[in-house]
């Protein structure tokens, strides 16, 4: 979906600046066009383009340069949400702030966040199975962030 979404935006830029149609974007093309949408310093805002977008300096913004420098975009900022995730994660069961969690803290947890839980102990095995891959009794930041990746989400308590 996120790939399709890309797809679109290239198509959208490319249709913007390339204004003879070779699917490339030159640096006239780019200048010309910041000119026609009021950009106040054209030649400034084309040179910020290209540093970010001409991966191979050659002096035209291709379908490829353009398409991956958005996919490069969509993956810093889904790096960003996971780590977010693992971070506030982190905070509702690291107690004492050590980055990682203990046995003990997640059943301190269960026990204060669920008192009617049938099987408090169950509830805590299945939180270790899911994450502690090294069966240590902590779950460290970089198991957090292997289960997000992976599932896009972590486990409900």
């Amino acid at each position: 979906m996120a790939d399709c979404a890309i797809t679109k935006d290239v198509e959208q830029m490319l249709r913007k600046f390339d204004s003879n149609g070779d699917g490339n974007i030159t640096f006239d093309e780019a200048v010309k066009r910041l000119r026609e949408t009021g950009s106040k310093d054209p030649l400034r805002a084309a040179s910020s383009m290209f540093i970010a977008l001409d991966k191979d300096k050659n002096g035209v913004i291709t379908l490829n340069e353009i398409h991956g420098h958005k996919a490069e975009v969509a993956a810093k900022k889904l790096e960003k949400a996971i780590h977010n995730i693992c971070n506030n994660f982190l905070k509702g069961y690291d107690t004492d702030k050590d980055g990682k969690i203990s046995w003990d803290e997640v059943c301190t947890y269960v026990n204060k966040n669920n008192p009617d839980a049938i099987a408090p102990l169950m509830i805590v095995e299945n939180f270790f199975s899911e994450l502690d891959k090294d069966n240590d009794r902590f779950v460290t930041k970089v198991e957090l962030k292997e289960y997000v990746t992976k599932y896009k989400s972590l486990p409900q308590q």
